[in-house]
């Protein structure tokens, strides 16, 4: 195994959010969308439409992009091998 770097990145869509794992090469190595709603969410109105994105280095061998809703908002989460590597918030207002 070797280092390699990996960049998530969440945008948001007109119905929701996409979120983006790119590998070391810059191509896409796993994908997700989220709907507003698949969560009986209504689309948040900003100025702005949300972009963030969030750069690691790791060794892992197996990738994985998780997201969870609470209350407030999504967590977008990169995990490697299992374990976290980086985390995006995206709270409803901002």
């Amino acid at each position: 195994m070797s280092l390699e770097t990996y960049r998530l990145e969440v945008r948001e869509s007109d119905a929701g959010l996409d979120a983006d794992l790119y590998d070391g090469e810059d191509m896409i190595a796993e994908s997700t969308h989220v709907a507003y709603e698949d969560f009986d969410v209504e689309a948040p109105r900003r100025d702005e439409g949300i972009s963030q994105s969030e750069e690691v280095t790791a060794d892992v061998t197996e990738t994985d992009v998780q997201v969870q809703r609470d209350g407030g908002g999504f967590t977008f989460e990169l995990l490697g091998d299992r374990e976290t590597l980086a985390t995006i918030r995206v709270d409803d207002e901002e």
